[in-house]
């Protein structure tokens, strides 16, 4: 099926719309049941970074979604915009996973014998879906960056030649192609008459 760039951009948009439904929706699960905040208590900062890992988890295939859709518009601003939120939000969960790591030590000592091993399911789940989160975030981020960093150089710098000449107005030159690939065969001949 081949689609116009106009069919494609109204995809796009509808896209766009659906992933934001979705971040928002996985943003509205996480802060309902941890507000109000209280990040100086040790119970309420296990309990809200496990549900932040979760929440995070769900913001995958809407963050995918959303590249896609870039891609679909040739939305290069927009990618590189994505790119560095995925990157940041990788790292700063590594830093959470870490503070969480910290505290789940901590409250392991203050809880009573037959919680212990609950608690320590729980902490193992989320710690694996915040290393999961955060490693795929970071390299959904590095390869999204080396895409642009290959399709950043235009055609006509990879194998294309363009050459100048004056037709009708001295003052504006018209532009056309030739291939490297002409040029290569030719290489024998006499070179190409450009006028000065």
């Amino acid at each position: 099926m081949n689609l116009s760039s106009t069919q494609l951009r109204m995809l796009g948009s509808v896209m766009y719309f659906a992933a934001v439904a979705l971040i928002i929706n996985a943003a509205a699960q996480f802060t309902i049941p941890v507000w109000p905040l209280k990040p100086s208590e040790l119970n309420w900062r296990v309990g809200a970074s496990g549900l932040l890992m979760d929440a995070l988890l769900a913001t995958v295939i809407p963050q995918a979604m959303l590249y896609f859709a870039a891609f679909m518009n040739n939305d290069r601003k927009t990618l590189q915009i994505l790119r560095w939120v995925t990157l940041v939000t990788g790292l700063v969960t590594i830093g959470l996973l870490a503070l969480f790591a910290l505290d789940s030590v901590q409250i392991r000592g203050a809880l009573p014998q037959n919680v212990k091993g609950q608690f320590i399911k729980a902490a193992l789940k989320a710690a694996l879906v915040g290393t999961l989160t955060s490693t795929l975030f970071i390299w959904f981020g590095l390869t999204v960056g080396k895409v642009l960093k290959s399709q950043g150089v235009a055609p006509a710098k990879e194998g294309m030649l363009m050459v100048g000449t004056r037709e009708a107005s001295p003052s504006r030159p018209n532009l056309r192609a030739i291939d490297s690939s002409d040029t290569k065969k030719k290489e024998g001949s006499a070179p190409f008459p450009v006028d000065a």
